[in-house]
């Protein structure tokens, strides 16, 4: 077995906490090394334990999730930030971004879909969902806007991509066969190839490896 993904939670509600930390610890590939109830009490440990990804809850009394974050990075600690919230808020996700955050998951995604999320971070890939995705292609839009910069990809209509169809891509992504999302979702096979169908019928293209090309330009930072 390979070396197991670092995991430490910041999260100031104790029961959410430890249930977080068991379905992380039911994983044979990962493991939790440092759980913290508030924003001090992490920034302390984290440089102690120096775990790979990092569960940070956006909202929390005292120092924030955000203001924990950057004290995070600030301090040299080489680890990917993921926060994971009850809340899309625009504000919300666009301050993670620019805070050097890998993934913003919702708190009602599912399991396996949260756990997949830790392993494409702790691989150096973003990861975000389906609502989450859609602030970010709106604030990349705006940022080219801004820049005067032609919109290349706009006859792809990614804005139009479903919530499911983004998740799929996300799945795509980090390696995950067909069977593989029809499981995490509790669909069946032939749904996924029919949602994949209608994503290259969308972008207009008969290569997915372009759809994930453009869709990882969008959840960049550039």
């Amino acid at each position: 077995m390979g070396k197991k993904i670092k995991v430490f939670l910041v999260d100031d509600h104790e029961i959410f906490r430890d249930g977080v930390k068991q379905l992380i610890t039911n994983e044979s590939d990962m493991e939790v090394t440092g759980t913290a109830s508030d924003g001090e009490e992490a920034i302390a440990a984290i440089q102690e334990v120096k775990p790979d990804v990092v569960i940070m809850d956006i909202r929390m009394p005292g120092l924030n999730g955000l203001e924990t974050s950057q004290n995070i990075i600030k301090s040299g600690s080489n680890v990917n930030i993921i926060f994971f919230s009850l809340y899309d808020r625009e504000d919300y996700v666009i301050s993670a971004l620019e805070m050097g955050a890998h993934g913003y998951i919702l708190k009602d995604t599912s399991n396996k879909i949260f756990l997949n999320g830790i392993r494409a971070v702790a691989n150096g890939h973003f990861f975000f969902t389906g609502e989450v995705s859609d602030v970010v292609v709106k604030k990349y839009r705006e940022l080219k806007q801004e820049k005067g910069i032609p919109d290349v990809h706009q006859s792809f209509s990614l804005p139009s991509l479903s919530k499911r169809e983004l998740e799929i891509l996300n799945m795509i992504r980090i390696g995950k066969t067909n069977k593989e999302i029809a499981e995490a979702f509790g669909l069946s096979v032939r749904t996924i190839e029919t949602h994949r169908l209608n994503m290259l019928r969308k972008f207009k293209t008969s290569n997915l490896d372009e759809v994930l090309k453009v869709t990882e330009k969008y959840n960049d930072e550039e």
